[in-house]
């Protein structure tokens, strides 16, 4: 055989491994596939196994490793920088976590590649042989690599309709079940070449294809169960915050109508007075007490107004919770909260929920510690645009903070025992792709905001 057709068969070999991958990882993902982005991993897959296939070349040649380079342990040195580029290339151009996407991966290089070898194996056992060598190729390589793209393909569309990625996006709800997942999906994707290399005599079978078929199927049933359990887990904790947000709306409502009913009582006291005006004829009078009738309602009623109207614009549901509980511990605390969201907030952030409501509380608690013991101001601020989420906790304080302390671990006004440092607050923010954060002093206001990038569908 030439040296062109050897070449060019490991080619079509590994383009059709990197087709299935991308085919195969995407679905897992629930995002379509995009041409442009398929044809740079393909590129860079080719790259990258061609190049491991040099290394082992020149290992061999160095006689550098021979046992390790000639078993099937190889084959994962191989898998994981293939997997970690579509991750990485996956999560740039979704706005997906890294940690989301490199997992989707690793799981699709476990099935492709565990059905690749099936193929392989089976072919060469049971094809017949041939004395033309450019056919018996064709046969035991081109046949068995094709039908594995086919394969992964077929196994996208069950993905697909069965809605597997919404369960799967479940498991990256936080940093622990996304690096567990990542661990259990590298685990499956090491598995059979452990095997094969544990007993690399074993002849492929019926049973033994039936057997990593079936592998595939209960590796993939795991996760999906694992999933679902965590969506249950995540919608009973949704629930749970759905009914502290009524609590504190119902908190919020009660207080509203006391404040309701003494301005009745004191409007009436008013209303008698303004009606003996009227009878004098004292429009100055009149006008005064119009006056102070806004500005009396205003302070009663319009900020109470206004943070159920901000509420009700916050459809994100644990961060509605969040501000509710929040501004209810200030009300407690004599602390005046204002809370600005004109817009309905409702897309999905890039930002993981549980970071953003942990990152958010950091600021209202040490918004809460700053402000002075009387006359203490938070100004909570939200607007959603079209490409991010604009948030601003503003508050007054005693003492003037120091912004170059601010990073340090326990940093307070307050003395000790009472500061919650910004420190994990800084490190939640080096977690999110994209978030932008700002701290400044203006108008005697301490101010800090924060850009969260939304996702882009």
């Amino acid at each position: 055989m030439s040296l062109f057709f050897r070449l060019s068969s490991a080619g079509y070999l590994y383009l059709m491994m990197a087709l299935s991958l991308f085919v195969l990882t995407s679905n897992i993902l629930g995002k379509k596939i995009k041409g442009g982005l398929l044809a740079v991993f393909c590129i860079c897959a080719e790259l990258l196994q061609w190049l491991t296939v040099g290394i082992q070349i020149l290992l061999a040649v160095l006689n550098v490793g021979d046992s390790i380079v000639g078993s099937s342990l190889w084959d994962i040195v191989c898998y994981a920088p293939v997997a970690f580029v579509l991750g990485i290339l996956l999560a740039r151009s979704f706005q997906l976590p890294l940690l989301h996407t490199v997992t989707a991966a690793v799981l699709g290089t476990f099935i492709v590649n565990t059905a690749g070898s099936v193929m392989v194996q089976v072919v060469e056992a049971y094809a017949p042989l041939f004395d033309r060598r450019h056919f018996l190729v064709f046969v035991r390589l081109y046949i068995p690599y094709t039908l594995t793209f086919a394969v992964a393909c077929l196994a996208s569309v069950i993905l697909r309709k069965s809605e597997f990625y919404r369960y799967f996006s479940a498991l990256f709800c936080s940093q622990f079940r996304s690096v567990l997942t990542l661990l259990i999906c590298f685990s499956l994707m090491c598995t059979m070449p452990v095997l094969r290399w544990i007993a690399p005599d074993t002849d492929p079978d019926v049973a033994y294809s039936a057997f990593f078929f079936v592998f595939i199927v209960a590796g993939l049933f795991l996760i999906q169960f694992t999933a679902m359990y965590a969506a249950g887990q995540d919608k009973i904790k949704a629930q749970e915050e759905m009914i502290l947000q009524q609590q504190a709306h119902m908190a919020l409502l009660e207080e509203l109508q006391q404040e309701i009913r003494a301005f009745r009582h004191d409007f009436t006291n008013l209303f008698s007075g303004l009606t003996l005006q009227a009878q004098e004829g004292d429009l100055a009078g009149i006008q005064e007490f119009m006056k102070k009738t806004s500005s009396y309602f205003d302070e009663k009623l319009g900020n109470e107004i206004s943070q159920m109207d901000g509420l009700n614009n916050i459809e994100l549901y644990p961060l509605r919770s969040l501000i509710a509980t929040k501004l209810a511990k200030m009300r407690q605390r004599n602390i005046k909260g204002i809370l600005e969201a004109l817009y309905p907030v409702r897309k999905r952030l890039s930002m993981d929920t549980d970071d953003l409501l942990r990152a958010l509380g950091i600021l209202l608690d040490n918004a809460m510690e700053a402000v002075p013991s009387t006359e203490g101001l938070v100004r909570v601020v939200l607007l959603q645009e079209e490409k991010e989420l604009y948030l601003a906790v503003v508050n007054n304080y005693d003492k003037v903070p120091d912004l170059s302390a601010l990073s340090h671990k326990g940093y307070t006004t307050k003395g000790e025992g009472h500061g919650t440092g910004l420190s994990s607050y800084r490190r939640i923010l080096s977690r999110c792709r994209g978030c932008v954060s700002r701290t400044y002093l203006k108008d005697n206001m301490f101010i800090q905001e924060l850009h969260i990038p939304v996702v882009q569908s």
